[in-house]
């Protein structure tokens, strides 16, 4: 029961991050200009970010009373992963969008590299969760 709603919580992540970073963000960016289309999404990355690190750390947590070690750190890995993008790169990203655009591009860079490794990070759970039948302590 608990590895069910743990692959529900991270197919919803899943699901939100795969259908803003690859569907929404690119869609803003081509019906309006550069800049409204980046306050609409500096408007909704708070949040973004904010879910991700929840359910990511919620599905580490449940993981790991599950008897699922590695499945479980990975995991944390990936809510640092969205807790560092939350709390650094976003205001960092904010401050130097104006002052410093060659900085900014790096570390939107960074931060669209580090997404896809959250989606990946996430994906990997799911299956993991889905297919390997529970062990204890791996």
């Amino acid at each position: 029961m608990l590895e069910r709603f743990t692959v529900a919580l991270l197919g919803f992540y899943l699901g939100f991050s795969t259908f803003f970073s690859f569907v929404v963000a690119p869609i803003l960016f081509s019906v309006l200009d550069k800049s409204s289309a980046g306050e609409v999404v500096a408007k909704i990355f708070p949040l973004y970010f904010g879910s991700a690190t929840t359910l990511l750390g919620l599905s580490a947590l449940l993981t790991l009373k599950g008897g699922y070690k590695k499945v479980a750190y990975l995991l944390l890995v990936g809510t640092l992963i969205a807790a560092f993008q939350e709390f650094y790169i976003l205001p960092l990203a904010e401050e130097l969008k104006h002052s410093n655009p060659s900085a900014f591009k790096v570390w939107h860079g960074i931060s669209m590299l580090l997404n896809v490794v959250d989606i990946f990070i996430a994906t990997f759970g799911v299956f993991y969760l889905i297919k390997v039948p529970r062990k204890g302590n791996d």
